[in-house]
């Protein structure tokens, strides 16, 4: 009997420090990969949920194509916007309580952007800089390219 117990206890290794410190590093390196990847999942996340960015690449589309061969251009003071006059007809693209809309000879209210906080416009030259705060504190800016019809 007291051989067995002996033979058994020299058999058996016990748990050393290199042992730890092994499986200490392995944690420490799971637990970092494992933290990047739910910082980038987040992340990732909030970019394909939040659906500003293609609201606002879809108002640049749309009022960019309003912009080619118009009559004349006027900055809106009370309302920040602009007035344009293209083949006799007049739109107002213009902030209106959290959206910004566009109207066509002033009548109508077709919605362009949601969720808009504020908008600034300014003109230099055939340059037209649309700056737009969202509800949600985002910024976004676009220049755009103004033609004017030559007659």
């Amino acid at each position: 009997m007291h051989n067995s117990f002996k033979l058994r206890i020299d058999n058996e290794k016990g748990y050393t420090l290199v042992d730890g410190i092994m499986q200490l590093a392995v944690l420490i390196v799971f637990s970092q990969i494992f933290a990047l990847t739910i910082g980038w999942t987040t992340k990732a996340e909030e970019m394909i949920t939040n659906p500003t960015d293609m609201e606002w690449a879809l108002f640049v589309q749309s009022v960019e194509t309003y912009l080619n061969e118009i009559d004349s251009l006027l900055i809106q003071k009370d309302e920040p916007g602009i007035r344009f006059r293209k083949n006799g007809e007049e739109y107002d693209i213009e902030f209106y309580t959290n959206l910004i809309r566009k109207q066509k000879n002033r009548l109508g209210h077709e919605q362009m952007l949601l969720h808009v906080k504020s908008l600034s416009v300014t003109v230099e030259g055939q340059s037209l800089h649309f700056f737009v705060t969202f509800l949600n504190g985002l910024k976004r800016e676009h220049t755009f390219c103004v033609t004017f019809r030559s007659e």
